[in-house]
This record gives structure tokens, C-alpha cells and sequence, in this order.
């Protein structure tokens, strides 16, 4: 999925209306091969409901009842409630885990687990073997800086000087162990992008493949997110800066009322620009532009540019999912922490073994909700990039070429009855 990052999209249209062919080269960074059309149809909505429209949900006509009005029968009916002229449309195109069309919210998530369910090995198995590889490095980081001291019930919460100082030794190695998480955890979620992209268009790749086609980003992918989070953290540190020097200068009550005030509004702030760049990980992963030294990947600021520009007129939407697909994340840790950390509440024969055994099923835990937040959170997000684009770039009709389907015209009347011959009076 690329094409010409900041070219200026044409105007937004509905859910379900078709969109004509923006005048922009293919997107080669999704398709580099495309096969030729199978002569598969498929339709957009009418009434401009998108994704909350069934498709086929209307009679077409000369069915019983088809064409009656309320209260009659149309000629040959049988009396059934009727509405207008209906016309024929064909279902909608989907080659992959999506219809090529504008998304609603539910085809979106449901998208998501699709996906994980067609590419279970490069979507949960990649995901378990990093939240493994990264659950078990925090552990052994803190069992070989502590040792025996993490199975005491008071660990972490003592008065005693050495132990304080262990603990504020230990800083610096935990630090390092959440760099390394972090590192391992944007890699997954951009390997995890590519694979998105592909099952859009009805394609199985292995893990291998998926890395092959993503690594060349990788490193642009691990600084966009450095500084994707240092933008919008970037309200937050300003005003933390000046309580700091606020509070040097012995500044008063007035001054601190000041600060509240201004960390909500840098809250704030932080939330839009949050929403504003959040799409920038999926343009990165799956765009490309095509110059003198042929197709290569857009770069860092480009990406953020282009989820600014997706983004644009739709940031409430945008806010509302992206906060659904966090929402459902937590749930999915909170259902998977619950189980396995009553036990550790009450097993054992002493409060060490306790310790022990909370610590045990806590990280156990941990991996079990990373293997499955981790893929859902990337495919959610991969796919409200693609209807960001769909809408605002008719980018369905690249990827039906690029699956090679075709989106047919608009739809036409079906082999109705001719003229209206319904009543014209009650």
C-alpha cells in the first residue's frame, strides 16, 4: 500500500458511494505484482451507509412483495410491506479480511480478528515469541539485581538505607530492560503492519516473508516512534519544566494553581496531537514513493505528514476508535490478569511463597495478554488507516487492482416490472 505520500487527497465521501479513480500512479509498495482482473463484482451502498449496510439486504425486484407500498400489494404480491424501487446491486468486493469500501467501526475490529485467525503463525506466534523473550528478560534483570530479596513480602516498600539503595541501583538496569521491550515491541507491531497489508488483499505470508518485506524500515520505524512519543509528550515536558523552575524561584499558591491549569490544557494537547500523528506507524510501514533510484519507503517526518493529513476533518472518529481499540485492549489484560493472580493471593504456605507465586503468574500473565493485544492493536490500527485512505484517496480502487477484482459502476435497476403500477391511492 503506497503511492504518492502528500499528494492532496480529493474530498471525503460518504460510506458505501463510489469513489472515481484519483489521478495518481499505483501503490507499488503494496503491489508490485498485479495479477490481472477475475471479473469479480462488487458494489457500493446507495444509500451512503458504508459499512453499516448488509449487503444484499434488500429484495430485488420481482420477488413477492417487491415494489408494494405500504399497506398494498403491487400486482402479483402478496401484500408484504414494500418501499421503493429497489435496484440490484452486487455484494461488495473483499478479497482479504475487509470489504474494499468505506469501514465501519465493527468491520474494522472484526477485521482485526480475522486476521489473527487467518495468520495465526506470523501474527500469534511472532507476538508470543517476543512477549516471551521480553517478559523473561525483565525477570532476569530483577532476580539477578535482587536475588532472594523479591520472594520478601515488604519488597520495594522498606525504610532500610541498603535496601533503597538496592532498588535505586537497580534503576539503571530496568531502564535499559524497557528500551530493549520497547525496541522488540515496535519492531513486532511494524512486522505485524505488513502483514495486515497483505491480508487486505487476500494474501498468507510467513513470518519470514513478513520480515523480508519489513525490516528495510525498521530502524525509520524505531526513531518515527521516538519521536512520535516526544511530540506528543512535548506539552506535557514544557509544563513540567517550568513547575520545576516555579518551584525553585519559591513561587506561591498562585503559581501552583497556574501549573494545575496549564498541565490540563497540555493534557489536552496531548491527546490531539496523540490522534493527529497515530497513523503515521501504519503510512511508514506500507507506503512507498517511486523516484530516480526506483520505489523506495517514505521517510519520518513524510509519515507523520500523511496521518496528519489522514486525519484531518475525521479527528473525532479517529479518537473514538483508537480509544475503543484501547479500551479493549486493558479488558483483554484485566480477563487474562485476574485468573492467574488469584491463586498467587492465596497459595502457599507462607507469605515468601506467595511473593513467589504472584510474581510466577503475574509474568505468565503478561505474555499471555501481550500474544493477543499486541497483534489485535496493530491490525486495528493498520485497518482504520486503510478506511482513513479509502475515504479521503479512493484507495479501494488501487487495491482492487491490486487483488485484481474489479469495483463495478454504480448500481443499476434490476429486472423490475417495468412501470410503476402500484396504486396511487390508499
Amino acid at each position: 500500500m503506497s503511492g504518492t505520500a502528500g499528494t492532496p487527497p480529493p474530498d471525503e465521501r460518504p460510506d458505501g458511494e463510489p469513489a472515481e479513480p484519483a489521478p495518481q500512479p499505483p501503490y507499488p509498495g503494496w503491489s508490485t505484482e498485479q495479477p490481472s482482473p477475475r471479473g469479480w463484482g462488487a458494489g457500493a451502498d446507495p444509500s451512503g451507509s458504508g459499512g453499516w449496510q448488509h449487503p444484499g439486504g434488500s429484495h430485488p425486484s420481482g420477488l413477492p412483495g417487491a415494489g408494494a407500498p405500504q399497506g398494498g400489494a403491487a400486482p402479483g404480491g402478496n401484500g408484504w410491506t414494500g418501499g421503493p424501487e429497489p435496484t440490484w446491486r452486487l455484494p461488495d468486493a473483499k478479497p482479504g479480511v475487509v470489504p474494499l469500501r468505506p469501514l465501519g467501526v465493527g468491520e474494522i475490529l472484526d477485521g482485526a480478528v480475522t486476521t489473527i485467525r487467518r495468520n495465526l503463525g506470523a501474527m500469534l506466534g511472532l507476538s508470543a515469541a517476543v512477549a516471551v523473550a521480553t517478559q523473561l528478560l525483565s525477570t532476569a534483570t530483577i532476580v539477578w539485581m535482587f536475588g532472594d530479596q523479591v520472594t520478601e513480602p515488604n519488597f520495594g516498600l522498606t525504610d532500610d538505607v541498603q535496601e533503597l539503595e538496592d532498588v535505586a541501583d537497580a534503576v539503571p538496569a530496568a531502564l535499559l530492560g524497557s528500551f530493549v521491550t520497547l525496541i522488540a515491541t515496535v519492531f513486532l507491531t511494524g512486522v505485524l503492519t505488513v502483514v495486515v497489508g497483505q491480508a487486505v488483499l487476500g494474501r498468507h505470508i510467513t513470518v519470514g516473508q513478513a520480515w523480508r518485506r519489513s525490516r528495510g524500515r525498521l530502524l525509520r520505524l524505531l526513531g518515527l516512534t521516538l519521536l512520535y512519543t516526544l511530540v506528543w509528550l512535548s506539552p506535557l515536558l514544557a509544563v513540567l519544566v517550568l513547575a520545576v523552575a516555579l518551584a525553585a524561584g519559591g513561587s506561591g499558591a498562585g503559581a501552583a494553581a497556574l501549573v494545575v491549569v496549564l498541565m490540563l490544557v497540555a493534557a489536552l494537547a496531548g491527546v490531539w496531537l496523540y490522534v493527529r500523528f497515530a497513523l503515521s506507524l501504519p503510512a511508514l510501514m506500507l507506503e512507498s514513493v517511486t523516484g530516480a533510484g526506483g520505489e523506495r519507503p517514505i521517510g519520518v517526518v513524510r509519515s507523520l505528514r500523511r496521518s496528519a493529513a489522514l486525519v484531518r476533518k475525521s479527528w473525532w472518529r479517529t479518537f473514538a476508535i483508537l480509544l475503543l481499540i484501547a479500551f479493549i485492549v486493558w479488558l483483554i489484560g484485566q480477563v487474562v490478569a485476574v485468573p492467574l493472580g488469584v491463586p498467587g493471593l492465596f497459595g502457599g504456605d507462607t507469605a515468601g511463597d506467595n511473593v513467589l507465586t504472584w510474581f510466577i503468574l503475574n509474568s505468565l500473565a503478561g505474555m499471555i495478554a501481550a500474544t493477543i493485544t499486541a497483534p489485535f492493536s496493530a491490525a486495528a490500527t493498520a485497518l482504520l488507516y486503510v478506511d482513513r485512505r479509502i475515504r479521503r484517496e479512493a484507495l479501494d480502487i488501487d487495491l482492487a487492482r491490486a487483488a485484481g477484482v474489479e469495483l463495478p459502476s454504480r448500481p443499476g435497476p434490476g429486472p423490475g416490472p417495468g412501470p410503476d403500477t402500484r396504486p396511487g391511492g390508499p
